[in-house]
């Protein structure tokens, strides 16, 4: 055990799952959904996890580690760390709870960077658990997902949404609606028959170009909110088909999926330069793949990272060999059955 200013504790470790968002993304960026009226994003959290490992460490010193940008610092206590630089983020999150100081924090994240499913929201969810463990100040969860959005917003210096934190928190497959001083979230077990249909049909695949969804989603949204018409519009379509998907999946069904999430991503490529990719651009509409698929869109923001292809009942062998030959790697897709966990 060691002594962190407050109290003693061991080593503990905080695991929670990231997300691929079938339709609806950008809509849960505040003040958008307001400006849309019946806002919705649907996601699914999956087998690609955010992990925080916490140990005691040597008196007077904290320190704070990456194992995937292999960098560690080390301050006199966990308020110490530069907000600048790589763990900037992580950095700001700690001085959101008491500063404390004998400890190690270790980070990592299984998703590549610029992955588009979520892995930094997650990351940040996971050590703002393991902050408020450590330092006895835990929120509830609606609590911690909103902190996490608005720190994160105030370390991008630009608006930034909340589904990545809330399915980290849930796991699951989540209905996420917005309204004015609120939000509803209705979950389906990963389980269930709905589960069942997307592992059954959902393909996701890296395109090997890292996105970064601040720049995108600015590009996407400052014409809804300076009240352009066509753009409020087009997310207007993009929340009807975010309400189709969740209908969709919450009936388990395949076809009216597909279709939801080819309507989503129709409108999203055209919301602005830099959406889509030239690789995305020359498979999406090719029409050997177009027989194969239902639906396909990039994940996130888009402008790289994961895409998300909905394979036709019985091609997913002919789906694979197409995605590989676009030269996109394949990750394979399997919804979280763990959720959060703390040990």
């Amino acid at each position: 055990m060691a002594t962190n200013g407050i109290g003693t504790f061991r080593p503990f470790r905080v695991v929670v799952p990231n997300r691929v968002d079938i339709a609806g993304g950008t809509l849960d960026i505040y003040p958008l959904y307001l400006l849309i009226g019946d806002a919705m994003t649907v996601n699914a959290a999956v087998a690609v996890r955010s992990e925080v490992a916490v140990r005691p460490f040597r008196r007077g010193a904290a320190r704070l580690s990456s194992g995937n940008f292999g960098i560690a610092v080390t301050a006199v206590d966990t308020h110490g760390f530069s907000p600048g630089g790589k763990m900037g983020l992580l950095s700001r999150a700690l001085r959101h709870f008491p500063a404390v100081s004998g400890v190690e924090i270790r980070v990592r994240n299984e998703a590549p960077v610029g992955s588009g499913i979520g892995a930094s929201s997650a990351l940040l969810i996971a050590l703002m658990l393991a902050a408020g463990r450590l330092t006895g100040t835990a929120c509830c969860r609606d609590e911690t997902a909103r902190a996490a959005m608005e720190i994160e917003a105030a370390h991008l210096k630009s608006l930034t949404g909340r589904q990545d934190h809330m399915a980290a928190l849930r796991g699951g497959l989540q209905g996420i609606r917005f309204s004015p001083g609120r939000v509803d979230v209705i979950r389906l077990p990963p389980g269930g028959q709905a589960g069942t249909m997307l592992r059954d049909h959902a393909f996701l695949a890296h395109t090997g170009i890292s996105h970064y969804s601040s720049d995108v989603n600015w590009r996407m949204i400052r014409g809804a909110i300076d009240g352009d018409g066509m753009m409020l519009r087009k997310f207007r379509g993009i929340a009807a088909a975010a309400r189709d998907a969740w209908e969709a999946v919450s009936a388990a069904d395949p076809r009216g999926t597909g279709a939801a999430i080819a309507a989503e991503w129709a409108i999203r490529k055209t919301l602005a330069p830099g959406v889509s990719t030239a690789g995305v651009e020359k498979l999406f509409p090719d029409r050997r793949f177009r027989r194969l698929v239902s639906g396909a869109k990039l994940c996130g923001a888009g402008g790289g990272g994961m895409v998300s292809v909905w394979a036709v009942p019985g091609t997913k062998e002919k789906v694979a060999a197409a995605i590989r030959a676009a030269g996109f790697k394949i990750i394979a897709f399997r919804l979280d059955l763990r959720g959060l966990e703390v040990d």
